[in-house]
């Protein structure tokens, strides 16, 4: 007992002295204090909203005020990084015809200039890496589309790393985060946009130093902070972090209820230490399970509703997600899997070179990855998030039921059973 008081006394101490302290918080205001629209919206980490701005800024066409200074800056690093035959015309080329698509046969951006017969494809990758043959196929796709024109691929990461298979790298210039800046700069300096458009540009390309790059100077102030308070703020952390297992447990016991109400398929052993996983009656007809336990969860399924949660920028958060998983899907459940996919939005890819895993959004609102889970949460508040997150599933498996494809499907299953 004297040990546990002698503890909570150095504690106690610990937190006193970092209160008393609080001023050296002040270095930080520079990164705390000033509004980012990224932030608010809570979309400065999500890859596909950064794959929008940066097709709005590649658009000559768009009201962003740089013209074609952004489209331009692709043109010439890709130019300059692949050399060979075309380079000057690709130099020379006028960038004002240049037309910009998003998610054309899943390819982040492609722009493609006819007159010149030029086309640029821009594969994003921040937060997650390639998955199977991905970036061969668009290869493919864009070379079947257009088998006269200049081809170029740029592959974007954080860092520019190459792409993971060599054959790949061959094909796919890297490109970092840290040259879309520069190019971005460059755009500004030489058109100077109107301040709204300037504002918006600015604090884009705060949240990419921030969330992306990384900011060494943020991180050398952080990390001073830390050491002189250490106890302190690990207390803080460890008291942060034991929400996780609570909000964890009651996502499982919310879970159970619904199991219990035929509303769900629940099975506690598929669960994680911040995953609460399930399944539902309808898609697991849509896309039933295989012959074995074939998928990298050891089940026969290869899809599973998951409710996650984690520790966010202001707290822990949580989201449903619809996760699928190719090992072990064959052509037929295959073809089953990329008909879904269209139905609804993808936040993340992963692989690990031999299989993928594609998490869909369904819960919450679409452009807000996570919803806050607030400090003082009660069972009451909770259970209202899950319900809405259930009724947002269960309108997004209303819609799945009337494609026709579908009705088609699971007729044929009432008529194989019938027989």
């Amino acid at each position: 007992m004297a040990l546990e008081d002698d503890s909570t006394k150095e504690d106690r101490k610990a937190l006193e002295e970092f209160l008393a302290d609080s001023g050296c918080l002040d270095r930080l205001s520079k990164w705390t204090r000033g509004f980012n629209a990224f932030d608010v919206l809570g979309i400065a980490r999500a890859e596909i909203r950064h794959s929008n701005v940066l097709a709005w800024l590649m658009d000559p066409a768009e009201n962003h005020g740089l013209d074609d200074g952004v489209i331009r800056g692709f043109v010439d690093y890709a130019a300059r990084g692949i050399g060979g035959d075309g380079v000057f015309d690709d130099l020379l080329m006028d960038c004002d015809g240049f037309s910009i698509r998003r998610e054309w046969h899943c390819i982040d951006i492609l722009a493609v200039n006819y007159d010149a017969g030029y086309v640029l494809c821009i594969e994003n990758k921040i937060f997650s890496g390639e998955h199977d043959d991905q970036l061969a196929r668009y290869c493919g796709e864009v070379e079947k589309a257009y088998p006269a024109y200049r081809r170029r691929f740029i592959f974007l990461t954080p860092d520019a790393r190459d792409a993971s298979k060599a054959s790949d790298a061959e094909d796919w210039l890297a490109m970092g985060y840290g040259d879309v800046l520069g190019i971005i700069g460059q755009a500004v300096e030489a058109h100077g946009p109107a301040p709204a458009q300037a504002q918006f540009i600015s604090e884009y390309m705060d949240a990419v130093r921030r969330d992306i790059l990384g900011d060494e100077e943020l991180e050398r102030i952080c990390m001073k902070i830390y050491k002189k308070h250490k106890r302190a703020l690990d207390l803080i952390i460890n008291c942060k972090n034991d929400l996780i297992p609570r909000i964890n447990e009651h996502c499982k016991e919310w879970a159970r209820r619904k199991a219990k109400a035929d509303e769900i398929v629940f099975d506690e052993g598929d669960c994680g230490k911040r995953i609460t996983r399930f399944r539902t009656k309808l898609m697991s007809l849509i896309l039933p399970d295989g012959d074995g336990p074939n998928s990298s969860w050891k089940t026969c399924c290869n899809y599973f509703y998951e409710i996650k949660v984690q520790d966010g920028d202001d707290g822990p958060e949580i989201r449903c997600q619809l996760c699928f998983d190719s090992c072990g899907l064959d052509g037929k459940r295959m073809e089953i899997y990329d008909r879904i996919s269209r139905s609804i939005p993808c936040l993340e890819t992963w692989s690990n070179g031999k299989n993928w895993w594609h998490i869909h959004w369904i819960w919450p609102d679409a452009g807000k990855s996570f919803q806050l889970v607030p400090a003082d949460f009660d069972e009451e508040w909770l259970n209202k998030q899950l319900d809405d997150m259930l009724g947002r599933l269960k309108e997004f498996e209303r819609g799945l039921s009337e494609e026709k494809w579908v009705k088609d499907l699971l007729a044929g299953k009432d008529a194989a059973e019938r027989a």
